[in-house]
């Protein structure tokens, strides 16, 4: 979407800010340079930018820049459902209808420039990992910043190996995005940076007044990890794995309670609700480098007195249908209608994703206050079934319970829940699909718990006119990529034949 917004937004200058107020802009072309690293107000400028770089990124030419936004502004929870059987593409572009219809190559534009929106934010966090211990400073504020550094240094990085497998490690700043080795390295050593990285952020963590409003907790580590947790042991069959992603999940449940209203996770008064373990914080009302999501723009369908609601992305039918009737989630999550004050009611031709409009807050929609909730402890519920079932080749009471808190909130009976592993298995991820439809989950989801056939077939039932295949379960290395490496990096199987 980097390069097709529509939302008028405010650009300023490349401005490094907290998530809830303003501090000091660092002065242009210093966030590099050795001499700029000196004092407290240094470090904690410069991990603010982290920050800037995960919500509005580096966009020298502006809002048109086609770099504009970062990890979690414009593609990111989108290709998921797209690239998936949750959702259809109603552009023209041919660069979202290609990974719609799962006919994606190395030059698909939003999966270069998600790469490198990744990249981009490792190379901010490297410079303070690389240049903060070096300050002399309070202590804990000090291993405090850079765990905060290395919480997202490992989130980049687990997303990188989920989508695309092996690819470079950078583990010190660079002077470019584009510099250093070129050479994908082995995922499983990746796996160890990202082991390593989470466990020191959640032993870190403690600076209490940078909790919150999008900076993360020590159970923001903890989720985190029970997610890589739950991910490594899928991939490896490892049953030790799979009891770290309990340990993990069971860490973080009780210190963040599920709400009892599934809508009110998405209500703006309600943002920063005990259910969200971390979030991406998004603000329409601030500016200069901070701006709303676009989650109204691209979801919502064109509809009276509603501003610049593009329906650029809608839910399949077989999502829509794949919904029990008595599934709470589900007039909130979907819509095929609107009644309007006036009694008269608009059909669309699709059901589309209304989820994060509050209606009343923003009742003109447009880009949005929501914020991104990437950690839910409804997904922990769900890891802990998920994993329990593994380690045990079939659900024991512990997972029942943990779907059940799940279901339960949804309105659903779960009485009858199969007894046997790939029954319960197969419940858990359809809990996994309608819980968080449009939150980054579901191609992850889909190629974590299924095999390479059975993602295949998925897809195809649900979109009859796509072609998906057995190598879609990972994403092609940009050919950008490949032509800065002069040959040296390897390419997907399945890509550039």
């Amino acid at each position: 979407m980097k390069k097709y917004i529509l939302a008028v937004l405010s650009c300023g200058t490349f401005t490094f800010c907290s998530c809830s107020g303003f501090l000091d802009e660092v002065p242009k072309g210093q966030i590099t340079t050795e001499s700029y690293y000196r004092t407290e107000q240094h470090a904690i400028s410069a991990t603010n930018a982290i920050y800037n770089y995960l919500i509005m990124g580096y966009s020298p030419g502006g809002l048109w820049d086609k770099n504009y936004g970062g990890v979690f502004y414009n593609d990111y929870w989108v290709l998921q459902d797209l690239f998936s059987d949750n959702a259809n593409s109603q552009q023209a572009n041919i660069q979202y209808t290609s990974v719609d219809n799962m006919q994606i190559d190395q030059y698909n534009e939003p999966v270069e420039l998600l790469w490198r929106d990744f990249y981009q934010t490792i190379k901010c966090c490297n410079v303070v990992i690389d240049k903060v211990p070096a300050i002399d400073m309070d202590d804990i504020l000090k291993k405090h910043l850079i765990a905060e550094a290395k919480f997202f240094r490992g989130m980049m990085y687990f997303d990188l190996i989920r989508m695309f497998g092996d690819v470079p490690l950078r583990e010190h700043n660079l002077e470019s995005a584009d510099e250093g080795s070129m050479l994908r390295v082995s995922k499983d050593e990746i796996y160890k940076l990202i082991f390593e990285d989470l466990i020191t952020a959640e032993t870190d963590l403690k600076y209490s007044p940078r909790y919150g409003g999008g900076r993360p907790y020590p159970e923001s580590a903890s989720a985190l990890l029970a997610r890589v947790y739950l991910t490594y042991a899928a991939e490896h069959n490892d049953t030790e794995y799979y009891e770290l992603a309990v340990k993990k999940a069971d860490a973080v449940i009780p210190k963040f309670p599920m709400l009892e209203n599934y809508a009110d996770l998405f209500k703006i008064s309600n943002r920063f609700n005990s259910e969200i373990i971390w979030g991406a914080n998004f603000s329409a009302s601030l500016s200069d480098g901070w701006a709303g999501a676009q989650f109204l723009v691209r979801l919502l369908p064109n509809m009276d007195g509603v501003d610049n609601a593009q329906g650029w992305e809608s839910a399949t039918e077989n999502l829509y249908s794949s919904f029990n009737a008595n599934d709470a989630r589900l007039p909130v999550v979907l819509k095929r209608s609107v009644t309007y004050q006036d009694g008269t009611i608009k059909q669309f031709a699709e059901p589309y994703v209304f989820k994060y409009w509050d209606q009343e807050a923003e009742p003109k929609g447009n880009s949005t206050d929501a914020i991104f909730p990437a950690m839910r402890t409804a997904e922990m519920y769900l890891i802990k079934a998920e994993a329990l079932n593994a380690i045990n080749q079939g659900p024991t009471p512990d997972a029942v319970k943990a779907i059940k808190k799940v279901r339960d909130r949804a309105g659903l009976a779960s009485d009858n829940l199969p007894t046997d592993y790939e029954g319960f298995k197969k419940v858990v991820l359809e809990e996994y699909r309608h819980e968080f439809v449009m939150e980054g989950h579901r191609w992850f989801d889909l190629t974590r718990m299924c095999t390479p056939q059975e993602f295949v077939d998925i897809i195809k039932a649900a979109k009859p006119d796509a072609t998906p295949q057995l190598y879609h379960v990972k994403f092609p290395i940009p050919q950008r990529e490949r032509d800065l490496s002069q040959g040296q990096m390897t390419q997907n199987e399945g890509y550039n034949q």
